[in-house]
C-alpha cells in the first residue's frame, strides 16, 4: 500500500478534530459520542481509531490543538522587548481571544469552558490547562517588571500578584464573553484607561 505523507496525515486530523469541535459545539463533550464524531467526519470508524483511539485521547488533542493556536497568537505580544502600555497590551490580548473564539461559525470562547469544566475531573485536561496559564502568568509577571523599569505602575508592586490580577480579567474576558456578551477589545482597552486615569489624578 502507498504510504500516506505526514501532510495528508495532518490534514485527517485537522478533519477529525474540526468534526469534533461542531459536535462539542451542538451536545457538549459528554453527549457527543465517537460514532457522533465518525458520522459529521464522514469518515470510517477505521479511519478515526487509526488516528485516536478512544474518545477521550480525541478531546486531549482537540483542547490541545485549540489552546496550543491561541498560544501561537499570544506569545509574541506578551514576550515584545518593549512591553505593550497596559491598555493596549489588553487590547491586543482581547483582540487574539475574540477572533479566535469566533472562528467560522464555532464559539471557541464556549469551547474553552468546556475545557475548564473538563478539567476538574480530567487530570490530562488539567495538566494542559494549567501549563498554559501558568505560561501566561509567567510571561505577565516579565510584562510588569518592564512596566516598572519604565515607570509606567509603582516600583514597590509585586509583579508576581500583578501578574495573577491580569490573568484573571484575560480568563474573565473569555468566560464574560461566552456567556453574556457585552464585551469588546476596545471596551476592555477604555475600561482599563479609565482605572489608570483614576489612578493617576488619586497620586496626583
Amino acid at each position: 500500500m502507498p504510504k500516506i505523507s505526514e501532510e495528508r496525515r495532518q490534514a485527517r486530523r485537522d478533519q477529525i478534530l474540526d468534526a469534533s469541535w461542531r459536535c462539542f459545539s451542538r451536545r457538549g463533550l459528554h453527549s457527543t459520542s465517537m460514532e457522533d464524531i465518525i458520522r459529521e467526519a464522514n469518515l470510517s470508524f477505521g479511519a478515526v481509531y487509526l488516528y485516536y483511539k478512544s474518545k477521550d485521547e480525541l478531546i486531549l488533542a482537540a483542547f490541545s490543538t485549540a489552546f496550543q493556536q491561541m498560544r501561537e497568537l499570544l506569545v509574541p505580544i506578551l514576550t515584545r522587548e518593549e512591553a505593550y502600555p497596559l491598555p493596549v497590551l489588553v487590547r491586543k490580548v482581547t483582540k487574539v481571544i475574540t477572533l479566535h473564539a469566533q472562528r467560522g461559525k464555532l464559539n471557541f470562547g464556549t469551547a474553552f469552558l468546556m475545557g475548564w469544566s473538563e478539567a476538574q475531573s480530567n487530570p490530562k485536561v488539567k495538566e494542559l490547562i494549567g501549563g498554559g496559564q501558568e505560561l501566561y502568568r509567567e510571561a505577565l509577571t516579565a510584562v510588569v517588571r518592564k512596566w516598572q523599569e519604565r515607570g509606567d505602575i509603582p516600583a514597590d508592586a509585586k509583579p508576581g500578584n500583578v501578574a495573577r490580577v491580569m490573568l484573571s480579567f484575560f480568563l474573565g474576558f473569555i468566560v464574560q464573553s461566552a456567556m453574556i456578551g457585552g464585551i469588546d477589545p476596545e471596551t476592555a482597552a477604555k475600561g482599563f484607561e479609565a482605572i489608570l486615569s483614576s489612578q493617576l489624578a488619586h497620586r496626583g
